[in-house]
This record gives structure tokens, C-alpha cells and sequence, in this order.
């Protein structure tokens, strides 16, 4: 069992060591689409593991055993975990729980405040215009998901660059990118080892926008020209952006990849890295499912008759 769940956490590593590179070579939508349930599946089997590994520990007290009718004996002599490793297992998974009720409660909350601010203005096709000096572009998670755009922002744009933008945001809203970059901040919540992956998926989604904005002005180079000149504007109003948690911005994930992107050509479909991810990830499966597979015979034994149930 020990081994198993050794592989299943080097898995994940690898896995999240690996994510960034894999939305680097992929068109970011297949990115996203990807690397999103990937790295729920990674959450889940980590936090699985380790909440096995714990419960070896945990079935050993006389009370738990009672409950569930097997010999707190027999399983302390027949557990190939260690006391140490399960104790650290049991607070690793007591932290995931904590850190993704934190995480989902913020968010959440976030996502109340924008939709209670904007609730009583004025949407025009979707689009809300927030008279504030800050110049800030950003949608808000469907149902009832708007793209929200501040004063300050589109007075200083050229018209065509205000094309860019709207078709940016308007990406994010179809799309409903605010849900997938949700899921892959949950998932690195869970498993802080995913935050690289995470940091991916947030750059993925913008980059899915920014193709879309190219594919509608056709203009690579414009999309890229108004991404820096959003960020030259943001920059002076560092500290106090009003879209860290309530969605996808317009200058979201790693702007200085976003540009390097678009001056290139448009990324290729690579079904070939698609598939090994995909395998990679099955493959990934296997360490828990052992570990699950072995647990449930270590109970199994510990409940049988012939077993002497005494602590």
C-alpha cells in the first residue's frame, strides 16, 4: 500500500510539474478542456490516498472499530502504514477539507458582491458599464453572467481596441471560462501540488479569449497591442483591481505568454501530446485504486469471525 500511494503522489507531481508545458503546446482551448478535469481527477486521487492511508490509522481506535465491527487488533498488526505517516496523512486531508471550504467560500461570496452591485444597473446586451476612473474589464460566471466594463476603461481605448476587448470578454462569457478557472483553483485548493497546474488553466482561458478576439478582428497583432496597452493602464492602479475573485479578467494568467503567443502563428492541434495526456492519466488512476484495493482488504480481514476483537 505504502509504495502505491508513493507512485500515486509522484503521479501527481509529475502531473503538475508538467501541466504548464502541455498548455504551452496545446491551442488553449483543448488546454482547458484538458487540464481542468485533469487536475480534478489528480485532486481526488491525492485526497483519496491520503484519506486511506489516514483511516488505517483512524480504525485502529476501539470506538471506530466498533462502529464498524472489526478488530482494532487485528488491523494495527496487519497495517503496512506506519503510525507517522497516517497521522500526517489524516491532518494533510483535515487541511484539504479546510482550504477548499475557505477557497469556495470566497469565491462565492465574491461572486454574490459583483452580481449584487450590478444587479440594479443597466445591462445593455449582456454589458455593464461601471462608471469608476479604475480601468477594469471582466465577465462573472453564468447563469446571469455579464461582462463588466468601467468607464475609465473604455474612454481611453481607440474604437478598434474596444473590439478587442468586448470580443475578449465576450469569449469568456460564452464559453463560461469563470466555471473552468473555478474548478482548477478548487482543485488546487484541495492539493496545493496543482497550483502550477492551476496557474496554466487561468493562462489557457485567456489565451482561449485572445484567439477568439483574433479570429473576430482579424488581427493578431492588434489583440496583442491592446492586451498591452490594458496592462500599461492597470499597472497604475496596482492593488486596487476589483477582479481578483469575481472572474475572468481581461489581463488574467501570464500576460508577457498571452502577447509571446499572438505574435505567433495560431497554435496547432497536437492530438498525439492530447492522447499521451490522456494515457498518462489513466495510468495515473492505477496507484489508487491499489491503495483503495489493498485497504479494503486490510478490513476486510480485520472483520472476518476467527479474528480476536480486543484492543
Amino acid at each position: 500500500m505504502t509504495a502505491a500511494a508513493v507512485i500515486g503522489i509522484v503521479a501527481i507531481v509529475v502531473y503538475a510539474l508538467a501541466a504548464p508545458a502541455v498548455s504551452r503546446r496545446l491551442p488553449p482551448a483543448a488546454a482547458t478542456r484538458l487540464l481542468v478535469p485533469a487536475g480534478l481527477l489528480a485532486a481526488a486521487s491525492g485526497v483519496f490516498i491520503l484519506g486511506v492511508l489516514a483511516f488505517t490509522w483512524i480504525g485502529q481506535f476501539p470506538l471506530v472499530a466498533a462502529q464498524g465491527a472489526w478488530s482494532p487488533a487485528a488491523l494495527r498488526s496487519d497495517s503496512p502504514v506506519p503510525a507517522g505517516p497516517a497521522i500526517v496523512s489524516s491532518a494533510l486531508v483535515g487541511l484539504a477539507a479546510l482550504s477548499l471550504m475557505l477557497t469556495s467560500a470566497r469565491r462565492v461570496w465574491a461572486l454574490l458582491v459583483v452580481h449584487r452591485s450590478c444587479r440594479d444597473l443597466r445591462v445593455v446586451g449582456g454589458l455593464v458599464v461601471l462608471d469608476d476612473e479604475r480601468p477594469e474589464a471582466f465577465t462573472t460566471a453564468q447563469p446571469a453572467g455579464r461582462i463588466i466594463v468601467t468607464t475609465g476603461l473604455l474612454r481611453t481605448l481607440a474604437p478598434q481596441e474596444r473590439r478587442v476587448l468586448l470580443a475578449h470578454e465576450t469569449s469568456h462569457l460564452t464559453h463560461h471560462h469563470a466555471w473552468w478557472t473555478l474548478a482548477a483553483d478548487l482543485a488546487a485548493a484541495a492539493n496545493p501540488l496543482l497550483r502550477p497546474a492551476a496557474r496554466a488553466v487561468a493562462t489557457a482561458v485567456e489565451r482561449w479569449a485572445d484567439e477568439d478576439a483574433a479570429c473576430h478582428v482579424g488581427d493578431r497583432r492588434l489583440v496583442a497591442a491592446t492586451l498591452v496597452h490594458v496592462a500599461q493602464l492597470q499597472s497604475r492602479f496596482a492593488g486596487s483591481t476589483m477582479t481578483a475573485a469575481a472572474g475572468s479578467a481581461a489581463t488574467g494568467g501570464d500576460v508577457v505568454a498571452r502577447v509571446q503567443a499572438l505574435l505567433a502563428p495560431a497554435p496547432p492541434r497536437r492530438p498525439l501530446v492530447v492522447t499521451a495526456v490522456v494515457a498518462g492519466l489513466l495510468i495515473g488512476i492505477l496507484p489508487a485504486a491499489a491503495v483503495q484495493h489493498t485497504g479494503e482488504g486490510l478490513f476486510e480481514h480485520a472483520a472476518q469471525p476467527n479474528v480476536i476483537r480486543h484492543a
